[in-house]
This record gives C-alpha cells, sequence and structure tokens, in this order.
C-alpha cells in the first residue's frame, strides 16, 4: 500500500463504500480533473498495486479557509488505521486555520471519523444533498 499524489484516475477509480454510492453519479472526468488540479490543494490517494482504495483532499476556498473531501472503498475501510494515519499527517501541516467537513447526517461511522480527526460539529444543513438529505457542517480550526 502506498500514498501518492491525487490524479483524475484515482477519483474515478474507488469502488465507493456502500455510504457514499449515491455520489458516483454525480462524478465524471471533468468533476475528477478539477478535484486532482486545484492550484491551492492537498490531494492524495491511496494505493494497492492497481487499485485505488482511497482518495480525498483539501481545497483552499480563500486564504485561511478550506474544504475537504474523501472517497472510500470498503476495502480502505478495512485497512482504515492506515488512511486515518495518512489524513492526521495532512491536517496537521495543513496551512489552513479552518478546515470544513462535511458529513451526511445519516452516516455514523463518517460522523464519528470527523470526530476523530478533531472536527466539530457546527450546525445541520438541511436538504442540502442533490437528493435531499441533510449533512452535517463539521469544522477543525487551529
Amino acid at each position: 500500500m502506498r500514498i501518492e499524489k491525487l490524479r483524475a484516475e484515482h477519483v474515478l477509480a474507488v469502488e465507493l463504500q456502500q455510504a457514499q454510492a449515491v455520489t458516483a453519479g454525480l462524478i465524471d472526468r471533468r468533476y475528477a480533473e478539477e478535484l486532482a488540479s486545484y492550484e491551492k490543494s492537498v490531494g492524495w490517494a491511496v494505493v494497492d498495486g492497481d487499485t485505488t482504495l482511497a482518495c480525498g483532499g483539501i481545497i483552499e476556498a480563500w486564504p485561511g479557509r478550506a474544504l475537504s473531501w474523501a472517497l472510500f472503498s470498503d476495502e480502505a475501510l478495512r485497512r482504515f488505521r492506515h488512511v486515518h494515519r495518512l489524513v492526521l499527517g495532512v491536517l496537521r501541516d495543513a496551512p489552513w486555520r479552518r478546515i470544513e467537513m462535511d458529513v451526511d447526517a445519516a452516516h455514523t461511522a463518517g460522523i464519528r471519523w470527523a470526530e476523530r480527526l478533531g472536527f466539530v460539529a457546527e450546525g445541520v444543513r438541511r436538504k442540502y444533498t442533490t437528493d435531499g438529505r441533510d449533512v452535517v457542517l463539521y469544522a477543525r480550526v487551529k
């Protein structure tokens, strides 16, 4: 298992866990290329052989504030400890004083992970997703 700099192919290759499956239809090549090419961002992929297990990133919204995202396969969840340590390192080294994350309000494992990463819930964004689900806005502030 290794860490690679994010490329569009990583984003497109992750076989998403069930909790993120609704996202699959929203990610096309153009969107994947945008995620991988933001100038002021950090992007990573966890790869085993030729298989992308997970990927994610932090994208600057404006100086001092950034938005985070992550995509996980079931296999990445089975190896979660390694991925968690990687993300903690990325967050520790990130230059932004505020990093935000949206988590589906029904995704209890995602909520637990956000909190383990040091994010604090700030509120619920009602009917926020394209299919009308609620998400919880989390922020990690230095």
